[in-house]
């Protein structure tokens, strides 16, 4: 027999406990992962039943518990009489979806963290009661008692002010009727509590309106002070003497939260209180009163000094006419600048001045300079011209001189910035009957048609001359497809059509360029404002070459441009290629179809 040994005892005890202890830990993490976190954990309560198995599976047991709660019949209480109702019936509806995603999120948020395990033993242990998210509307209580219990309840009316016949009348407050709803959701949450269809009491109440006929009398007598004087607006030296119906006609009426107004009605403002915060209510509605102010409409006054005012204050911009003598860039006939109402600098004067009570209001106008104008020259740091373009448009057809006047128009004052690359199409902008082009003869595909704009060919070719004898490095261009009468000589022409060809060049020269367009008899000149680096251009007279007698022709214009010390910058050969004008027949020239007796076919 072996002698009794104490710490033999103490370490099988040891191991025990040990052993113990990791099969608790074991089981208190692998239990719940075989269970499944997809599965509802044990012991879920909700309502009176029990939710088992996965999460869809869950819900349907909430849609089963929830739809037989709402079904359920409650009393109803109201001055003494008593009917039986639905929960649904009286406005309450429990939100499965919302419960079924609480219930997810009681278990799901924390994953598989210590948190879960902790609360999947706990459900284990003492159960978890699902809570249940419900909505109340309001209408459908209103509804039971008015048809139940033969309720009428009269709507609130806040106090407010009306013109009439030019005039400010007050619109008196008045109290209504409505049921109480924060009891009645406090009750249902007491019996939602335990799931039970207890007794509901339903109270009436008066509803005060937030406005009362004092404060809106108050403001009456504001405004009738202000607009008891005559308003009158002042630009320039002309006056403007306003109506009283217009003016009246922009004051705006707009309810305001008085924070510093607590609103008590009764004895029961406690338990209002209570029920607010049960029901889900804004708490701050029952402390806040409401007051009136008033305001101008910014849209409408600015409305009425678009249409009314502007216009009558507005002054046309003249270019002036620009030239280049004794070194100095010098202005022949004199600019005018715009002058125009700013309407939106004037309309926050006037608002702001009117709240002041003042009623003689001058209002801000804008001037602008002209877009050719000495004062243009000088913030654009120009000082020499450049280069200019001519061509002569005589002959031409009325509508033809029409276009060509419209279209160079588009191009007087236009500033080109350093180192852009001009567009013509861009800068012309649409053609068309709504832009105040006449239908003219057109170069379109194979044939010459009428259409909007036609001439603009005599534009873009004066344009393309004008860069050219500046010396600027021109990016595109497109020779006319057959020689035209207007552009000689044959070589130097540009043609242009909406989307393309188009006419473009850059601008390379140290500053930017102001362009002036003028027409003199029948000659259209562009001239090329800027700031000179000293080039120098040198051009080839057109060559003109391989010219048949159909009209067709091949043509070459030669650009060289040299820096100030003589140095080339760049070469340009213009290569033109024209076809024969009969392949591009005018309205008439076309040959009318002979008719042909086709042959029947012998059988």
């Amino acid at each position: 027999m072996l002698p009794f040994s104490p710490g033999t005892n103490k370490n099988v005890l040891k191991r025990n406990l040990l052993i113990v202890f990791l099969l608790l830990f074991l089981l208190f993490w692998f239990v719940p992962i075989l269970w499944g976190r997809n599965n509802v954990p044990p012991r879920t309560y909700f309502g009176k039943g029990i939710l088992r198995g996965s999460y869809s599976e869950a819900q349907k047991e909430i849609e089963k518990e929830a739809g037989a709660y709402e079904q359920g019949s409650v009393k109803v209480l109201f001055q003494g009489k008593k009917i039986d109702a639905t929960l649904e019936n009286i406005g309450l509806r429990i939100d499965r979806d919302k419960t079924l995603e609480g219930l997810k999120n009681a278990f799901r948020e924390d994953s598989f963290s210590l948190k879960y395990f902790a609360k999947w033993w706990t459900s284990l242990i003492w159960g978890f009661r699902t809570p249940a998210y419900y909505s109340f509307d309001a209408a459908k209580l209103e509804a039971l008692t008015g048809r139940s219990f033969n309720v009428t309840l009269a709507s609130f009316q806040e106090a407010g002010l009306q013109a009439i016949n030019d005039k400010i009348v007050l619109v008196p407050a008045k109290e209504g009727g409505s049921i109480d709803g924060a009891i009645v959701v406090a009750q249902i949450l007491r019996n939602l509590k335990n799931w039970d269809n207890g007794d509901i009491e339903i109270k009436p109440k008066k509803v005060s309106p937030g406005v009362s006929t004092e404060e809106a009398n108050r403001l009456k007598q504001e405004l009738d002070g202000l607009l008891n004087y005559p308003f009158t607006f002042q630009v320039l030296d002309r006056t403007f003497k306003l109506p009283r119906s217009t003016v009246l006609s922009w004051i705006d009426i707009q309810k305001i939260e008085k924070q510093d107004s607590a609103r008590t009605s009764d004895g029961e403002d406690m338990n209002n209180m209570i029920n607010v915060v049960l029901s889900g209510q804004n708490f701050l509605n029952c402390q806040k009163g409401y007051g009136l102010e008033w305001d101008i409409d910014r849209n409408k006054l600015k409305a009425f000094l678009d249409q009314e005012i502007r216009s009558s204050v507005y002054r046309k911009p003249i270019n002036g006419a620009l030239t280049f003598e004794n070194g100095n860039v010098q202005e022949t006939a004199s600019s005018q600048s715009e002058l125009t109402l700013d309407v939106d600098s004037a309309a926050e004067t006037v608002a702001q001045s009117f709240k002041k009570g003042e009623h003689l209001v001058s209002l801000p106008v804008k001037e602008n300079p002209a877009p050719l104008s000495l004062q243009k020259v000088k913030e654009l740091g120009v000082d020499s011209l450049l280069g200019t373009g001519e061509s002569n448009f005589i002959g031409s057809p009325n509508n033809r001189k029409h276009n060509i006047s419209v279209g160079a128009s588009k191009f007087n004052g236009v500033v080109i910035g350093k180192g852009e690359e001009f567009s013509f199409l861009t800068t012309l902008g649409p053609v068309d009957k709504s832009t105040g082009y006449l239908p003219e003869l057109v170069i379109k595909q194979d044939k010459t048609v009428p259409e909007f704009g036609g001439g603009m060919c005599q534009v873009s070719t004066t344009a393309f001359r004008a860069a050219v004898n500046s010396g600027l490095r021109v990016t595109e261009r497109q020779n006319h497809a057959y020689p035209v009468q207007y552009y000689s000589p044959q070589g130097t022409d540009a043609t242009v059509y909406i989307p393309h060809p188009d006419l473009k060049f850059v601008n390379d020269t140290p500053a930017p360029i102001l362009v002036q367009t003028r027409i003199t008899g029948n000659v259209l000149t562009f001239e090329y404002f800027g700031k000179s680096d000293g080039r120098r251009v040198e051009l080839q007279d057109p060559r003109v070459w391989d010219k048949k007698p159909d009209g067709s022709m091949k043509a070459e214009w030669i650009q060289k441009v040299f820096d100030k010390s003589g140095n080339p910058m760049f070469q340009k050969n213009f290569l033109s290629k024209y076809e024969s004008p009969s392949k591009y027949p005018h309205p008439g020239d076309e040959k009318q179809p002979t008719d042909k007796k086709k042959k029947k076919k012998k059988h």
